[in-house]
């Protein structure tokens, strides 16, 4: 009798059930460790790639961007072009459009009824813009 016991519990170890309930766990394992890989390794650019301060000039098809403006010469919300907007941080073409149709700004505050700003946005770009 234990022995028969023992041969079902052997049986229905190595059965096909149990083999593909492996191999599921281990394929969502699998996937969301791949899912989250990026996250918990990020790649890091280094400061003089990200900056473009190499040692050696590397030559380049495309004119590099403009720089975004400094706090010694801040982009004017009222008479700024889309350009100089869309140079400023987190502002792309659309954004920039959005904020030339919502002047006059009387003060850079103004900036939060623009669709698309927020209070992170406003506190990233209040060193960079005057109204």
């Amino acid at each position: 009798m234990a022995a028969v016991r023992v041969d079902k519990g052997i049986h229905r170890a190595l059965s096909l059930r149990a083999g593909l309930t492996g191999l599921y766990l281990a394929c969502v394992l699998g996937l969301g460790l791949y899912s989250l890989w990026p996250r918990l390794f990020p790649r890091f650019t280094p400061i003089s790639q990200a900056q473009g301060l190499s040692a050696t000039p590397v030559p380049s098809s495309s004119p590099t961007p403009p720089l975004a403006p400094t706090s010694a010469h801040p982009v004017s919300l009222n008479r700024a072009t889309l350009e100089e907007l869309e140079a400023l941080p987190g502002i792309g073409p659309a954004l920039a459009r959005r904020i030339i149709e919502g002047r006059p700004y009387t003060s850079v505050d103004d900036l939060q009824r623009v669709r698309g700003i927020g209070e992170r946005t406003l506190q990233r770009l209040r060193p960079l813009v005057t109204p």
